[in-house]
Order: structure tokens, then sequence, then C-alpha cells
């Protein structure tokens, strides 16, 4: 399959190990847990580590927290699944006893992961909740979570016909109109899949291809207005509606 993490000796050195059948062959740890209950039949019970769905994309959250971890101005971080309007997100707790701007952070987190795999919201504490025992008392940090998630941010209306077609597209896909042009696309319900059909919506709208790693850096309207005014104009042939009929050619791939 591969053999390890892009510049992350530790998990390599940990998810891959020395085959116990070969030792001259790695395996790899996947974390699923099953059982054998007939020869060459394995039941999947469960995993033994925190990986979450998100998306679409199975994410290991330590992934994350070791990157977080990397921040100079961060002492320790944590993350979290969160459940927002019936769709699981991520949550980044970070300990910091500095001010630090969450796009800093994204910046940061997006030279070494890729966009889905970007917490959608994060929370700053000057220390991590203890319990009577000592230990990190994840329920309490989960509690923060509502007063953490987002930066109240004054309406400001579209300023020209750019940032009112953008502010469309926005509304066909975030859950909470109306939106302003320095509203924080991650703070008003969005997340990297609304983001790609964002792009998507844009160059099939406005004929400009922005890249999803930009539009990351400014995830706001008046951002991505400016980086749509700069980018080369690219026209997108529309695909032409063929006549209905009884049955229909198959593609290449659909023969295979």
């Amino acid at each position: 399959v591969a053999s390890g993490y892009h510049n992350l000796p530790e998990i390599t050195k940990e998810k891959f190990q020395p085959s116990f059948l070969d030792e001259n062959k790695t395996l790899f740890r996947t974390g699923d847990l099953g059982k054998q209950t007939a020869p060459g039949v394995i039941e999947f019970i469960g995993r033994r580590d925190n990986q979450v769905k998100v998306n679409g994309y199975r994410i290991d959250p330590e992934e994350i927290e070791y990157q977080l971890n990397r921040h100079p101005q961060i002492e320790r971080a944590i993350v979290l699944p969160s459940h927002v309007n019936n769709q699981t997100q991520l949550s980044a707790y970070c300990q910091t006893s500095k001010e630090i701007e969450v796009s800093e952070i994204r910046e940061f987190l997006g030279n070494f992961l890729p966009a889905y795999m970007i917490p959608s919201y994060f929370i700053f504490l000057k220390e991590f909740p203890l319990t009577s025992h000592g230990k990190l008392d994840l329920h309490s940090l989960i509690e923060l979570e509502e007063t953490g998630k987002s930066t109240q941010v004054n309406y400001v209306a579209p300023r020209n016909n750019l940032e009112l077609k953008l502010v469309s597209i926005w509304e066909k896909i975030l859950p909470k109109p109306p939106i302003g042009i320095f509203d924080n696309f991650f703070e008003v319900g969005g997340h990297s899949l609304l983001l790609s059909r964002v792009v998507t919506h844009v160059h099939k709208e406005l004929n400009v291809s922005v890249k999803l790693a930009d539009f990351f850096k400014v995830p706001t309207v008046a951002g991505l207005a400016a980086l749509v005014s700069k980018t080369q104009f690219d026209y997108q042939e529309p695909i032409p509606v063929i006549p209905l009929q009884k049955s229909y050619p198959m593609s290449h791939g659909q023969r295979r």
C-alpha cells in the first residue's frame, strides 16, 4: 500500500511494523478490530483507535494533533469530533498562552495536511481542564465548544457585483444566510466538502478556476472576490444535453 506516512516518522513507526508471519515483510496496522468466525471469514467488530469519518474521509485525529503540536505557540492540542447540523466535524482544542489567529493555524496546517483534515473549529485555552484525578477532562472540553466555535463579525453587505454573485453562491450551499462579505466560511457552517462545492460553482458560474488551497487561506467573500479578480479567466464548456432515449451506450469505465 505504502512505505509510510510522509514527514510523519513517529506515526510511521507506530503503524508500519515487522510482520509476525515473515520478518522480511512489513504489516500496516489499520486499527480495525475483528474476529475469525470461519476459515477465511473475519467479522469486523470496531476499531482500536479514534478514527472518525468526516465528509466521506476516514481521519485519525492524532495526525492532526501531531501537526498542531509542532506549532511553536501551541503547547498541547486535542482534536475531537463534534456534530453540527447532523454532520460530523472536527474541533481542535489548543493550549496556549499566546494570542493566535485561527487563519494562521489553518494556513500552518495547510502546509502539511489536505484540506479535508483541517478542523472546522478551533478553541484556545490557557490550560486544559483536568479531572479530580489529574487526567484530561474531555467532557468539559466538549462543553466549551459552543462558546469557542466562532467569532462574531458584524454583517457587511456586498459592495459590488462580484461580491453579490459570490454571496449568492455561498447562500446556495451554507445553512446560515444572510452571508456578510467578512463572514468566515468555516464559522458559518462551512467545511472542506462544502468548500469544494463553492469552488465548483465559482468555476461554473464565473468561469474562474480557483485553487482550493488558495481559497482556504482567505475564507471570506471579500477574500474570495480578491482572489477571483486576479485569477485568469477559464471558460468551462457546458456539457450538452442529449435527447431522451430508451438506452444509452456505456462508458469505458462502465464496460469494465
